[in-house]
C-alpha cells in the first residue's frame, strides 16, 4: 500500500517504524500514526480520521481442528494450543461475541507469542494452534483452505484502524495526501 503511494508521490519521503509501542506523536515529532485497537477510545488531544471497521476471526489450521475436534462452545478452546499477539501481557485470552448477544472470555496459555501477525497466521497454517486474526489478513487462506474458522458464530471484538496526527492546522500536504490514500484504499477493501 505505501510503495504505491510512494510511486503516485515521488517526491515523499517516508520513514516508518513499524510498532506496537504507544507513539507520543509530539514529544516524538511524528507527522502520523496508524492505529489499530477497540472502541470506545480514549480522550485526547490528537486529531482522529477513521479508515476501516474491521472484523476479526479465530482460524486454525484443518490439522489442528482434525486432531482436536470441532469445537462446540468457546470454553472447548480452552484445551486448545493458542498463539497470541500479547507481547508483555500475562493474561493472554479470546473476548468473543456470540449468537443473541453472549459473550465469552477464553483464558489461554499460548504456545507462541509474537507482535509479528504474519508469524502468527503461519504458525496457525503449520497447525501450532488457534490464532486470532484480522479477516482481511486470513480471507486468502480462508479461501484456500489452508485456514478454517474455528466457532464461525462467535466473533472477536471489531477493531477500528485510524490515522491519528496532532492538529489539522500545520499538516504538511505530504501526510495530509498519505491519510487521504490510506482512506480511499481501505474503502476499497471488501470483507467477506
Amino acid at each position: 500500500m505505501l510503495a504505491r503511494f510512494m510511486l503516485r508521490h515521488p517526491g515523499v519521503q517516508i520513514q516508518l517504524e513499524a510498532t506496537n509501542r504507544r507513539v507520543d506523536l509530539v514529544a516524538e515529532s511524528v507527522d502520523v500514526a496508524i492505529r489499530v485497537r477497540p472502541r470506545p477510545f480514549e480522550d485526547s488531544d490528537l486529531v482522529m480520521r477513521v479508515l476501516a471497521d474491521r472484523g476479526h476471526c479465530l482460524v486454525a489450521s484443518p490439522s489442528l481442528v482434525a486432531l482436536m475436534g470441532k469445537p462446540r462452545s468457546p470454553d472447548d478452546l480452552c484445551r486448545w494450543p493458542g498463539l497470541s499477539m500479547a507481547v508483555g501481557k500475562h493474561i493472554h485470552q479470546w473476548q468473543l461475541d456470540g449468537p443473541n448477544g453472549a459473550r465469552a472470555e477464553v483464558h489461554f496459555t499460548p504456545r507462541f507469542i509474537t507482535g509479528d501477525m504474519l508469524a502468527l497466521r503461519e504458525a496457525a497454517i503449520a497447525g501450532v494452534g488457534v490464532v486470532q486474526l484480522p479477516v482481511l489478513m486470513a480471507k486468502e487462506q480462508l479461501d484456500a483452505g489452508t485456514l478454517v474458522r474455528v466457532l464461525p458464530e462467535w466473533e472477536p471484538k471489531r477493531e477500528v484502524i485510524h490515522a491519528v496526527f496532532p492538529s489539522r492546522r500545520g499538516l504538511l500536504p505530504a501526510v495530509r495526501a498519505l491519510v487521504d490514500f490510506l482512506g480511499e484504499e481501505y474503502a476499497q477493501m471488501i470483507e467477506d
